[in-house]
């Protein structure tokens, strides 16, 4: 059975009642959010300031709540622009590769971000510089580095804001820094709303995908035909109302999981399904976010626990989770 969990910024709180919301709702692990303290994405867990008796506390309460952490979350853009805040946002990850090293866990994910002033192969220059750097030090920190493919419109006015959201870049991506320790941390989601082949994006690339984001989308095909791929430009409710595309949880959207989950299955992918929830953003039917997470893992194992019946067949998926 694969580890099942969800990002913990979803939630407000202390770390500890996060774990006791997980354990309840039936996860066995988490993604830790690990921003710097103070930012509003929320810092779980401080990388920046931390004492053997704080990694002792954390494992002794993970052991605690029979829980696991797989990864910890910082995602920001490591190609900025302006060098102070590139600087910051590098070291910051350097520190929550630090601490996931200290609590032995395997997984730190990010962004890659990109300059918005530069040419797209000028890019790939400085990442090539940045981050063979940075896997090289994770390397000797026994950690492995997953990108999120998110393109992060919301930094760029709609338009993409990274060199990582598609199969096109993944080539670059590990042509560049062909690393063992690095792959990706893969959201179906983004894939989908993009229109890119999910299921041939995850057997062209079963080799880098070592853990994935789970959250579902809507799309609204009439506003697509009036709004384009890009999305609304204008008169947007929020920063992330682009119009035709909304993100829910799992189940409650358009995207086929037995299908991607058989496909996982194909291709040997044996990491762990994080639940990224949106509802706490104001989407979806779901008022309660612990209700919401219960629901997400009850459907995410029914698939995983009868895949075999089920197969690449929705309908019988409906009958067995009742949607």
């Amino acid at each position: 059975m694969h580890d099942l969990g969800f990002i913990s910024n979803c939630l407000t709180g202390r770390f500890v009642d996060k774990l006791r919301v997980a354990h309840d709702a039936g996860y066995n692990t988490m993604e830790v959010a690990c921003w710097p303290k103070g930012n509003q994405k929320q810092c779980d867990l401080d990388a920046d300031n931390y004492t053997t008796f704080n990694v002792f506390n954390i494992k002794f309460l993970l052991k605690q709540y029979n829980m696991k952490i797989s990864t910890l979350a910082y995602y920001d853009n490591m190609l900025e622009h302006d060098s102070t805040k590139r600087k910051q946002n590098l070291q910051h990850l350097r520190n929550v590769i630090n601490l996931a090293s200290e609590l032995g866990v395997p997984y730190v994910a990010t962004y890659i971000g990109q300059d918005l002033s530069l040419s797209l192969e000028d890019n790939f220059v400085q990442y090539q510089q940045i981050f063979s750097r940075l896997l090289k030090y994770a390397e000797e920190n026994n950690v492995t580095v997953l990108i999120e493919n998110c393109p992060m419109p919301t930094w760029n006015n709609g338009l993409p804001a990274t060199i990582s959201y598609s199969p096109e870049f993944w080539n670059r991506m590990f042509e560049l820094l062909p690393n063992k320790n690095y792959g990706l941390n893969l959201d179906v989601s983004h894939l989908y709303w993009l229109h890119i082949d999910v299921l041939k994006a995850i057997e062209d690339y079963s080799n880098r995908i070592y853990s994935i984001h789970v959250k579902d989308v809507t799309l609204k095909q009439n506003n697509e035909g009036r709004y384009g791929i890009y999305g609304k430009a204008l008169d947007r409710n929020n920063p992330k109302d682009f119009g035709y595309y909304q993100p829910t949880l799992p189940g409650y959207g358009d995207i086929k999981w037995e299908k991607v989950m058989c496909k996982l299955d194909e291709v040997g992918f044996d990491g762990p399904f994080q639940v990224e929830y949106k509802n706490s953003n104001g989407y979806g039917r779901i008022v309660s976010t612990e209700k919401g997470l219960k629901l997400s893992a009850d459907y995410l194992k029914c698939i995983l626990e009868n895949r075999s019946k089920i197969g690449s067949d929705s309908t019988k998926l409906k009958r067995v989770v009742n949607l």
